[in-house]
């Protein structure tokens, strides 16, 4: 064998390295993101489960969402705040899984599926016309979600 077939053959091993390597490198690339998507899904939720949480440590304070829930005007001044505050951490935690799903999810079955999720906790929180007062008075800050939040709330009438 001379050295140009030696070289020929080192050459093609060195290529076909290279390729595993880039292909173990983008299936671990492809790994990682998922784990990071999931990650940030779990992030959300937790959010959630914690404003749940919130709400059942006391019955003053589920006394306060009952009340609010029918109007702002049922709550003194100070109960407005904390009913307000509430449900603008929802609102922050809303906004942050739309953008996390926009941001990370392809177009398809699985985000449409997503969204109609959050259009459901959207429902599931703000269908109220108390909740309704808090959106209309915080919706020029969560511009992102407007649209969502506006049609879910549409499409599900009056709680």
């Amino acid at each position: 064998m001379n050295w140009d077939a030696i070289s020929a053959v080192a050459e093609a091993v060195g290529t076909i390295a290279v390729l595993i390597t880039l292909i173990y490198l983008a299936l671990q690339i492809r790994q990682s993101n998922k784990h990071q998507e999931i990650e940030s899904y779990r992030h959300n939720w937790d959010g959630i489960n914690r404003m749940c949480e919130l709400l059942c440590e006391s019955t003053e304070r589920a006394s306060v969402v009952k009340r609010g829930r029918e109007s702002l005007e049922n709550l003194s001044d100070e109960e407005q705040i904390v009913f307000e505050f509430l449900h603008i951490r929802f609102l922050n935690t809303i906004e942050s899984w739309h953008h996390q799903l926009l941001a990370t999810s392809p177009p398809g079955e699985y985000r449409d599926h997503q969204l109609d999720n959050l259009a459901g906790v959207i429902v599931y929180i703000f269908n109220y016309p108390g909740t309704r007062e808090v959106w209309d008075r915080a919706k020029h800050t969560f511009v992102p979600i407007q649209d969502l939040f506006d049609e879910a709330i549409s499409t599900a009438g009056n709680g």
